[in-house]
């Protein structure tokens, strides 16, 4: 294990440093998918750093997938889970993470009316500003890997039974699936990309920290008639989600 790699004169934090390394290390074979990796304290005694410095280190790399603890057991490496891919059709972040080969799941935060901005009333075509918002947190295998900002215009609300939009329902359920069950067809949807820092808010839920890159996706989704369906603000961890364009010319 190279212990040059870590430079203690450096203006990179060293939990930083040991990150990256160890990130490496287990990227590149070095240390195997299920190998058990040493202490905190013999990292420690390794690297010339405290343990807290090992300690946010292997926080960052276990909540990027990268190691697993295992109570009375140790720590074991694990090889980098497979990004979920967005396509270019109309897809549920569970679709997404089934066709990744992932466990879909969702811890629910809020849900309620909440007032919102004019631009979300616009785009939902909305005569209140005023709508049902669902703030949720989206797991991969357990891992949080977004975090999804959903309203919903009072119409389709007005369709969809009170038990299908339970905190309970909800945390197993696809939003989407939920909206065609009632009865609606989701048809085509508009969506911008873009990369940003993630704020305090989004950073605590997610686990980041509070300069991280995100990738934010704003999405309404529209039915046959073009009427809009729902309107999202979607927060994906970067290294979590990649999106697969096809371009064709015609």
């Amino acid at each position: 294990m190279d212990t040059s790699a870590i430079d203690h004169n450096s203006i990179v934090p060293l939990y930083r440093q040991l990150t990256d390394l160890l990130r490496d290390q287990i990227d590149s074979g070095e240390l195997g998918d299920g190998e058990r990796m040493p202490s905190e304290a013999q990292f420690g005694d390794t690297f010339h750093v405290s343990r807290i410095t090992v300690r946010q280190a292997l926080a960052e790399l276990e909540r990027e997938g990268r190691i697993t603890r295992v109570p009375g057991k140790g720590t074991f490496a694990s090889s980098a889970p497979q990004p979920l891919t967005a396509l270019t059709r109309l897809s549920s972040f569970s679709e997404d993470a089934a066709s990744a080969g992932l466990t879909p799941g969702y811890r629910v935060l809020a849900i309620g009316e909440s007032a919102i901005d004019p631009e979300a009333q616009t785009a939902l075509q909305h005569s209140r500003p005023i709508a049902l918002t669902i703030e949720r947190i989206l797991l991969a295998n357990g891992r949080p890997v977004g975090m999804h900002r959903s309203l919903l215009p009072d119409w389709v609300v007005a369709q969809i039974e009170p038990d299908a939009l339970s905190p309970a329902t909800l945390a197993q359920a696809s939003l989407y699936r939920t909206i065609t069950e009632a009865g609606i067809a989701l048809h085509r949807a508009v969506e911008t990309l873009r990369p940003a820092r993630v704020d305090a808010t989004r950073a605590a839920a997610l686990g980041l920290a509070g300069d991280d890159l995100v990738l934010l996706i704003q999405r309404t989704v529209f039915d046959h008639d073009d009427r809009p369906l729902v309107h999202e603000l979607d927060t994906y961890v970067p290294d979590a989600y990649t999106y697969r364009i096809e371009l064709f010319r015609t």
